[in-house]
């Protein structure tokens, strides 16, 4: 493999993109060309939480929170992380009730939650 080739394999890392879409938006202020780039590696490589993680930290950095924390919390679904699990806690994020359909503070949120916490299943 010659020194073009590998430079090209490189660039075509899910790793790689992640890092260049991060250093892209956040250096130079490409926000949507550092996001395409992070969400062609979590494409790529959906089952890396770190690409989740650099991913919502573009979206913080643009000013979208609410797709950071979508991004984050997808990134969970992958592994448990304390890095996404510490950007969510930054952010004042709490985990989504129970029951979704039902306002946070309905009586079955509640009762759930406090069973729950109790059980130590949450």
């Amino acid at each position: 493999m010659n020194k073009d080739e590998l430079d090209i394999a490189d660039v075509d890392s899910p790793e790689m993109l992640s890092l260049m879409g991060y250093s892209i938006a956040t250096e130079s202020g490409q926000i949507q060309k550092g996001i395409e780039l992070c969400k062609k590696a979590v494409m790529l490589n959906p089952h890396n939480c770190d690409h989740y993680l650099t991913l919502g930290k573009i979206f913080l950095f643009a000013g979208q929170k609410g797709n950071a924390i979508k991004v984050f919390r997808k990134g969970l679904r992958v592994r448990k992380d304390a890095r996404l699990i510490d950007e969510l806690k930054k952010l004042g994020i709490r985990r989504a009730p129970h029951f979704q359909s039902l306002a946070r503070d309905h009586f079955l949120n509640r009762v759930a939650g406090r069973l729950l916490h109790a059980l130590k299943l949450r």
